[in-house]
């Protein structure tokens, strides 16, 4: 059979992706789908600011720096001085992706990436304030590769997949806040979002690929964030914030051979380039926060937050798997749920003579939010049917707990430095930031 064209080289390139990825399964009716970069994609929303982090990754309620402008924009109406504010994380990651043969049967794969993940400045001017920032969405590089399995009940074989992935998406913004009485402030920010990504997939080994797809595309998207803060005294503070959604139209390209029902004798047709359109989604989310500090020592902090990943299947959503309208497969054959995460975190000031120093505490959840098929509308006697129920709903989605530690000081309130990490099952995080304060 004819070669597919080899994959696209991805080093040096910036990437947001969003792949599908095509199978062809030895045999005469038989395909499966190789999504290995898109099927748990995970967008990682991380909360800017050591600080934040270190407390479990919860700032909604408090909000009181200039990491706010992401956090919830209402809090920087806490801010009395103008202030920069510059952060550098670190993620190692561990990938899991969806078993090809049940529970016990999981493909993992390592990255990280160490960068400059937000920078703020801050301009509070009477009742009012305003900041300019830049936060990473995400910033991931990635591969996978696995060999040949044999799918119980099926005579053919899952022929291996491999692949990589460059992602980035970065925000651009500009926001501010107002004072609006002694117990309620409001504030948002508007967002110019940039994407680039370069990825690439194949089913089959290095020596022998079988069919796939090269995704390389950037756009450009507006987005905003809107926040309340709310504080009815005793040292409580309550706050709620809605940041919208972008969908980009991307164009991805088809690479290799499909089965197919209708074309060749074979049953067969080989692609060599052909452009399908796709959107590649970042979800919209809310949370709502509350915070009690008390005086001089202690603040405790709680956050929980509803992440739509539900918008990623839109009516392009592309899962070639048998390119053959014999199957009848529709975007509304696949779903993605959406997810709560909650997040719970302390803070502890102690006084000594060079200033004011703090260890922090937390700890917050991580549910998985896989791709999910179901049937309707399509033929339930195509092969498709009971493969892609299978390969989608085999493996349970599990919610990960983890936890933070960090530690900051503050030298005469003018300098701020701030360490955290955290741990889970699926990552690993170090965040250094530090605040400068102007008179």
């Amino acid at each position: 059979m004819p070669n597919p064209a080899p994959p696209v080289p991805v080093a040096g390139h910036r990437a947001l992706a969003l792949v599908v990825i095509l199978a062809c399964v030895a045999g005469r009716a038989s395909a499966q789908t190789n999504e290995r970069l898109y099927e748990n994609l995970d967008f990682r929303f991380v909360t800017p600011g050591a600080r934040a982090v270190g407390m479990g990754k919860t700032f909604v309620g408090l909000a009181d720096d200039a990491t706010a402008a992401v956090n919830n924009p209402a809090g920087l109406s806490n801010l009395l001085k103008s202030e920069f504010s510059f952060e550098f994380g670190g993620t190692r990651v561990r990938e899991r992706r969806t078993g090809e043969l049940g529970p016990g049967d999981i493909d993992a794969s390592e990255s990280s990436v160490f960068t400059p993940t937000f920078f703020s400045y801050v301009l509070p001017v009477k009742r009012a304030s305003v900041a300019f920032f830049r936060n990473t969405v995400q910033d991931v590089r990635s591969s996978f590769e696995f060999s040949a399995r044999t799918v119980p009940r099926r005579e053919a074989p899952e022929d291996g997949a491999f692949g990589e992935a460059l992602i980035n998406a970065e925000n651009y913004g500009v926001g501010g806040a107002f004072v609006v009485n002694r117990w309620l402030s409001v504030g948002g920010t508007f967002n110019l979002t940039t994407i680039d990504l370069a990825t690439s997939a194949r089913s089959g080994n290095r020596l022998n690929p079988r069919n796939g797809t090269d995704t390389i595309d950037s756009g450009v998207g507006f987005s905003g964030t809107g926040g309340v803060l709310v504080k009815p005294g005793g040292g409580l503070s309550i706050g709620a914030t809605f940041t919208s959604g972008n969908t980009f139209e991307m164009t991805t390209r088809l690479y290799g051979r499909f089965l197919y029902t209708v074309f060749d004798p074979d049953g067969t047709v080989i692609l060599t380039g052909e452009p399908r359109d796709i959107d590649y989604v970042i979800p919209s989310r809310y949370a709502v926060g509350v915070a009690w500090r008390a005086p001089r020592h202690w603040a405790l902090l709680f956050d929980l937050s509803r992440i739509r990943y539900s918008e990623r299947v839109t009516d392009r959503f592309l899962v070639v798997d048998f390119i053959d309208p014999a199957a009848g497969l529709t975007p509304a054959n696949f779903y993605v749920d959406d997810v709560y995460e909650a997040h719970a975190g302390v803070e502890y000031k102690f006084y000594p003579p060079v200033g004011t120093m703090a260890v922090r505490g937390g700890v917050f959840t991580d549910p998985d939010h896989p791709l999910r098929f179901r049937s309707g509308g399509n033929n339930p006697d195509h092969p498709a049917d009971a493969l892609l129920n299978f390969r989608f709903n085999t493996l349970p989605a599990a919610t990960v707990v983890g936890g933070t530690v960090g530690w900051g000081m503050a030298i005469h309130n003018r300098v701020q430095v701030d360490a955290a990490a955290s741990f889970s099952r699926d990552a690993t995080e170090v965040v250094v930031s530090m605040v400068v304060r102007l008179q």
